[in-house]
């Protein structure tokens, strides 16, 4: 009878989730996980969900540059929460290898007992957290059968710290694989961004695949689209001279090893008899990697083919989307992979690594070709190919186009998620040790 009584009056009401994270764009950047965070609090909201958020203290200098984009995301919220992340000296960066290892495990740790207190006292429906956010709160959940009681989905993202090539900071990472194991270990369900990775989280986070569910990440089709500006479209091809390049190449990402653009400049060397006498590169970012891929692309006898931008404003970037004929995306690992989406909405052909979550997103022959990561020939090998289908290019960016709006659009993805906590909310209406706790 407990049950009859309940359970219509808990499916009536709003799903109440809380959101746990460290950024959230724009109070503290953006970067894909900022974005991904502000996207799905925004579009859950949208969907009648009543989410409260919790992230790190904003920046009020940013705040403030943001106002109008920081009062939508706090006026589609229940709640926003935000704690303390920083707590080194003046002279470490917080967010350094060093400084993460202080700061994030003591977020961590903060972020979950506050979420646990709040969630003790019933006003929760789901727990929903992001990257390591997962750790402190696990921890806690692990101890009380009453918070075990409250469904936990946890989204692992990338998780970097398992696919870095890089010796030392796979050592230096360790115990951040310690934390990300421990704490989606205590979820109910885990979330992989991709179905060719959900193999990776029993792999890497010892997780009961029983447990993994498929949820892609998103891209907000109209946000992407209203940033196309013709004024900038008009002066980025003027800046550039675009009007005598063809084809006109693009990448985009952070200048650092793992991104691959080494691996490109040598695929283009390998080709520079082959492509077409006007061609252009235009690389997309900033980072310590910069120095060396211009002095690699001298030694090369590319570099008066290659652009190096530097970064671009959404207006610049998404406008610049609009010019260019293929995008090229040789990273060496990559978790859902933001900048592949993005070419996708701008109906661009894609050459990109066979890395991460990308083959779910490009797919030979139909728009564009996967290449192995790091391997520089065949990488030459996928542009030569890409180069002589030029023909099919608008289609192959119709088909790019069409698979966002179907799977990894936000609205989509939004509506995916909220099943996933109404399923499991349903779940818990019979067990009856969920009604033996306060929270019910």
């Amino acid at each position: 009878m407990q049950l009859m009584n309940v359970a219509p009056a808990l499916n009536a009401r709003p799903i109440r989730v809380a959101m746990l994270a460290r950024v959230v764009f724009p109070l503290h950047g953006y970067g894909g996980i900022e974005r991904h965070v502000y996207h799905l609090v925004t579009h859950l909201t949208r969907l009648g969900a009543a989410v409260t958020l919790y992230v790190q203290s904003a920046d009020p200098r940013r705040q403030t540059a943001d106002d109008e984009a920081t009062r939508a995301v706090t006026q589609g919220l229940h709640g926003l929460i935000q704690l303390r992340y920083d707590h080194t000296s003046p002279w470490l960066p917080p967010n350094g290898i060093a400084g993460r290892q202080i700061n994030y495990p003591w977020y961590s740790w903060q972020l979950g007992c506050a979420v646990a207190h709040a969630a003790r006292q019933g006003v929760y429906d789901v727990v929903h957290s992001q990257g390591l956010c997962a750790t402190g709160y696990g921890f806690i959940r692990a101890r009380d059968p009453l918070l075990r009681a409250l469904p936990f989905v946890a989204n692992p993202h990338g998780m970097e710290e398992f696919r870095t090539p890089d010796r030392r900071k796979w050592l230096a990472y360790a115990p951040f694989r310690a934390l990300y194991a421990y704490g989606h270990r205590q979820a109910d369900r885990v979330i992989a961004t991709d179905a060719c990775t959900r193999d990776d989280l029993p792999r890497y986070l010892g997780v009961d695949p029983r447990r993994v569910t498929v949820i892609p990440s998103a891209i907000d089709v109209d946000e992407c689209l209203g940033y196309v500006k013709p004024e900038v479209r008009a002066r980025l091809r003027e800046g550039w001279n675009l009007d005598a390049a063809d084809p006109i190449l693009l990448s985009v990402g952070r200048l650092e090893r793992n991104k691959g653009f080494h691996v490109l400049i040598a695929a283009l060397a390998r080709l520079r008899a082959e492509l077409p006498p006007r061609w252009r590169w235009l690389l997309v970012g900033n980072g310590k990697e910069r120095a060396a891929l211009e002095r690699q692309a001298w030694q090369a006898g590319i570099a008066g083919h290659i652009v190096f931008v530097g970064r671009l404003d959404d207006a610049e970037l998404h406008s610049l989307y609009e010019e260019v004929d293929l995008v090229i995306h040789p990273t060496l690992y990559e978790g859902s992979s933001l900048v592949t989406l993005e070419a996708m909405i701008h109906r661009k052909p894609l050459v990109a690594s066979a890395s991460g979550g990308i083959p779910d997103k490009v797919f030979d022959g139909r728009n564009g070709y996967l290449a192995r990561p790091g391997d520089e020939e065949d990488l030459a090998a996928k542009v030569r190919l890409a180069l002589q289908a030029r023909a099919r290019w608008p289609a192959w960016g119709e088909e790019s186009a069409r698979l966002v709006r179907s799977t990894f659009a936000w609205p989509v993805v939004a509506r995916q998620t909220l099943a996933l906590y109404q399923e499991m909310r349903q779940s818990r209406l019979h067990d009856p040790k969920w009604y033996r706790s306060p929270a019910a």
